[in-house]
């Protein structure tokens, strides 16, 4: 039977955490906090929320370390509880954050219809979202080394840009920080919801996981969450806060998509409007290419448990890839987009997407308690230090910072209610349900289909009755 190749190594788990965080989706997200808080301030908010991704990166490497497997959050779920719970909780996960690509490929596909216009802005976006996904679906059909490589080129491209970029404008813009010290928006309730919606601007980078069966050293798959959090908190703290200053008050209160872009035209002209396009489509594919990268991992670790059907357990006989789970999971991309595209509620998505992380850091940091007690011998690569404090404050700060959310309003920078953010609870809420009644309706039928089939392999042997 064909396996999973092992040729990734620290340099591209590194590329692969930060890609996946690093999207154009962020631009928006970071706007968001900046206006939440105080633009020039949207730093402290970066920085606590990359320090309490840095608390959770660490519950994820002891985890990998215990179990480095394609199946990732599931067998980590399964081994601190059972099967059924691993398998509601890990498909709401996957699925739920695969529709992340919604509000990507809305953003880019604004992008690219506002710099080439082709039929209409509206099928333009379907135009440049279609071609974008299945590019991407194309370079992980070839192989996770061609993918890698792309991957390493793409996102430390993207992040020697954003520092330069931040570096030029510290130079060239005057941001008065003590004035927005003095600023009545500058408090602690402000500073800690702000923080909430920045977990969007790490999300994903636990996605690395699912390629420890990839990795020439599982080990590196730790270390590679630990540096790309601290790379993304630097990068982000400057360019978000670097790209708020360079904006116009009407450009914040227009509420556009691509606030990037309009950055990028005040800085340099019409050479940032190209420049910050490319940016945004390298963005764009480092985060969606992580994101098939490792999910397609996620679909085949599935169909091979079972809990899929068997056929997203198939590899490409050529390029060892799962290409069946390659292909759903594009198509299911490409259809999450067109409904995007129609409803416009890209930043629901967004939202929804920061809920989520807050959940599954919560249950990562509940895994690592559990296995602790469970397994006690079990030989770590990597232990979390400090007991079972660190993942009890994991616990706590990402718990209330979800029901921070929940309870709070999503308001445009001119403070105009977007909508409630309850219904992202409610969505949420009903997704899970799904998982539930799959897991408990479906799943048995596949398992007891190969069983059926694993006996009659029994009774077909020589020999046998």
């Amino acid at each position: 039977m064909a396996e999973l190749k092992k040729v990734i190594k620290l340099r591209t788990v590194i590329s692969a955490s930060t890609g996946m965080a690093i999207a154009t989706s962020c631009y928006v997200a970071g706007i968001q906090v900046a206006t939440i808080l105080v633009g020039e301030l949207a730093w402290i908010s970066i920085l606590v929320a990359g320090f309490f991704c840095l608390l959770s990166a660490m519950c994820f490497s002891e985890l990998t370390a215990l179990y480095p497997t394609a199946a990732g959050i599931k067998l980590f779920i399964q081994q601190a509880f059972n099967e059924k719970t691993s398998i509601v909780i890990g498909m709401f996960y996957v699925l739920l954050g695969i529709s992340m690509v919604g509000a990507e490929s809305y953003l880019l596909s604004s992008v690219l219809s506002s710099v080439f216009s082709i039929f209409n802005p509206f099928y333009d976006k379907i135009f440049w979202t279609i071609i974008f996904i299945l590019f991407i679906m194309l370079i992980n059909f070839r192989g996770v080394f061609i993918s890698g490589v792309a991957q390493d080129i793409m996102t430390y491209v993207m992040v020697a840009f954003m520092i330069g970029v931040s570096l030029y404008a510290f130079a060239t813009i005057d941001i008065n920080f003590s004035l927005a010290a003095k600023s009545a928006k500058f408090t602690f309730e402000n500073v800690m919801q702000a923080a909430a919606v920045g977990v969007f601007l790490f999300v994903g980078f636990e996605w690395v996981a699912p390629l420890a069966e990839e990795t020439t050293d599982y080990k590196t798959v730790g270390k590679g969450m630990l540096l790309a959090v601290g790379l993304l908190s630097i990068t982000y703290s400057m360019f978000i806060v670097a790209m708020f200053s360079g904006l116009t008050t009407a450009q914040l209160e227009s509420g556009s998509p691509i606030p990037h872009i309009m950055f990028g035209k005040n800085l340099f002209g019409a050479a940032g409007l190209v420049t910050f396009s490319i940016m945004s489509i390298l963005a764009s594919m480092t985060s969606f290419n992580t994101g098939i990268l490792n999910t397609s991992r996620f679909a085949y670790a599935m169909g091979r448990d079972n809990v899929l059907p068997r056929v997203f357990s198939k590899l490409h006989p050529l390029y060892a890839t799962p290409w069946v789970a390659i292909l759903f999971l594009g198509c299911f991309a490409i259809a999450i987009s067109l409904v995007t595209l129609v409803t416009d509620m890209y930043f629901f998505v967004i939202i929804m997407a920061a809920a989520l992380e807050c959940f599954i850091y919560v249950v990562a940091a509940l895994c690592v308690i559990r296995l602790r007690k469970r397994k006690p011998d079990m030989e770590r690569s990597y232990k979390v230090p400090f007991g079972i404090v660190i993942p009890v404050i994991v616990m706590a700060v990402f718990g209330l910072l979800m029901l921070g959310i929940f309870t709070d309003i999503t308001r445009d920078y001119s403070g105009k209610e977007l909508f409630n953010n309850y219904w992202v609870a409610v969505v949420m809420g009903l997704f899970l349900l799904c998982m539930f009644l799959y897991t408990a309706l479906i799943v048995p039928i596949f398992k007891k289909r190969a069983a059926e089939r694993a006996q009659t392999k029994v009774k077909r042997r020589p020999g046998k009755a």
